[in-house]
């Protein structure tokens, strides 16, 4: 299978001659900003602060938050006067675009307030803020490239205008991309999409912390079968978890299956008309938590669930988050057979990959369920290689080197 497609190690993806350089004198400062994420989503942000800040920076996050402004002591952090939207509602709302423009201006007047030595963004919008601001300021301006726009954009186009959309969008994302001074792709995948090349542009994948290890639980004190962390995204996935389970029962055995970060309303949109009232009680749904109590409560499930329509425009071509962490609780996977996804599975072997089809799944799961000595073995595979490879531990080193060689006169443009 091929190693490029899923996310790797760190090890060999970059020219270690370009990225490496003795430590600064001072604290490198890095200013993260954001227009749609809340600055407490620790998903996207937590893990980057303790991690940057061990490796030496200096990092202050700009975005909307869901607390009131000054209600907070947390220095590393400014909470803009506007709520945080996710891309799908603010497509949709006059009044999210509204707010998400004032956001932008906000993130503009703090980036020249602060003048960090970086100023690394992670939308699309605030792309072009930190372009501007760091031009202006004479700082450095690093993307983050987090899903794939120009597919996800055209999925809102009419089917007979989709594939020239995407074509046409995907010249314009390389043009602002190629305005950055690094650029940051979550995986070798993601940035194959864009069709970037140049030291410039590197694959650095999105860990979790290493200290959420300690979350997990021994074998015997897991009360849950089944646990989904997250949204099942695409209406074909949850159809296919729905009749999954329901398979499971009609086989003599009913799973405990939670999903963390949906609720139940959300999970049925889209599917048939009738599924509301056969879903009964295959299904427990916990709405968005702080990531700190999802984890504990998935830490209570023996198998992890990953499941993606690896036909959906909007697939994000690589190994989700939750698939690191499933491997630091010592859970054992269940994911599709998407690309980036499914080959990582396979190759650290730490569970079962499948196609998206409810007696196979519902197969899969209970031929874990009743099979512990597998599920040890996957569990300790994947323990081990988080710990070896796949957390932000490894990681902020490499990635202060980094951003060593962009305010180095040596790194500059």
């Amino acid at each position: 299978m091929r190693e490029d497609s899923a996310v790797k190690p760190l090890t060999g993806t970059l020219n270690a001659e370009r990225f490496t350089g003795a430590a600064l004198s001072t604290p490198i400062r890095i200013c993260l900003i954001t227009s749609k994420h809340t600055i407490r989503d620790s998903r996207v942000f937590g893990c980057f602060f303790c991690g940057i800040e061990q490796a030496g920076g200096q990092v202050t996050v700009v975005g909307p938050s869901t607390e009131p402004a000054g209600e907070s002591d947390d220095p590393r952090s400014i909470r803009l006067p506007v709520p945080a939207s996710a891309n799908e509602g603010t497509l949709r709302s006059l009044r999210l675009s509204c707010q998400r423009i004032r956001a932008l201006v906000h993130l503009f007047v703090w980036c020249l307030r602060l003048r960090p030595d970086i100023i690394q963004a992670c939308d699309p919008d605030s792309w072009l803020v930190a372009w501007l601001a760091a031009r202006l300021s004479g700082t450095r301006a690093v993307f983050d490239v987090h899903e794939m726009f120009p597919a996800y954009l055209a999925g809102h186009l009419p089917a007979r205008w989709r594939r020239t959309g995407e074509a046409a969008l995907l010249r314009a994302f390389q043009w602002l991309l190629h305005r950055a001074d690094a650029v940051f792709h979550v995986s070798e995948a993601r940035r194959e999409y864009y069709g970037i090349v140049g030291d410039r542009h590197v694959a650095v994948p999105s860990y979790p912390r290493l200290a959420i290890a300690e979350l997990a639980r021994p074998a015997g004190e897991r009360t849950l079968d089944v646990v989904h962390l997250g949204r099942v995204v695409e209406p074909a996935s949850r159809f296919t978890l729905v009749e999954a389970l329901r398979y499971c029962r009609g086989a003599g055995r009913s799973l405990s299956a939670l999903i963390i970060g949906q609720t139940r309303s959300d999970f049925l949109l889209g599917l048939p008309g009738d599924a509301a009232a056969t879903l009964g009680d295959l299904l427990c749904f916990s709405e968005p938590l702080p990531h700190q109590r999802a984890l504990e409560l998935a830490s209570a499930a023996h198998i992890g669930l990953a499941l993606y329509d690896s036909e959906a425009a909007s697939r994000n071509i690589v190994a989700s988050r939750k698939l690191f962490e499933y491997m630091a609780l010592g859970l054992t996977v269940v994911g599709s057979r998407a690309q980036g996804l499914g080959d990582f599975i396979e190759r650290h072997d730490i569970g079962t990959v499948v196609p998206l089809d409810a007696r196979v799944l519902g197969s899969a799961l209970l031929s874990l369920m009743d099979d512990p000595n597998r599920r040890r073995h996957c569990a300790a595979a994947g323990r081990a290689a988080f710990r070896r490879d796949y957390n932000w531990d490894v990681q902020n080193e490499w990635l202060m080197s980094i951003y060593r060689s962009l305010i180095r006169p040596a790194g500059s443009r």
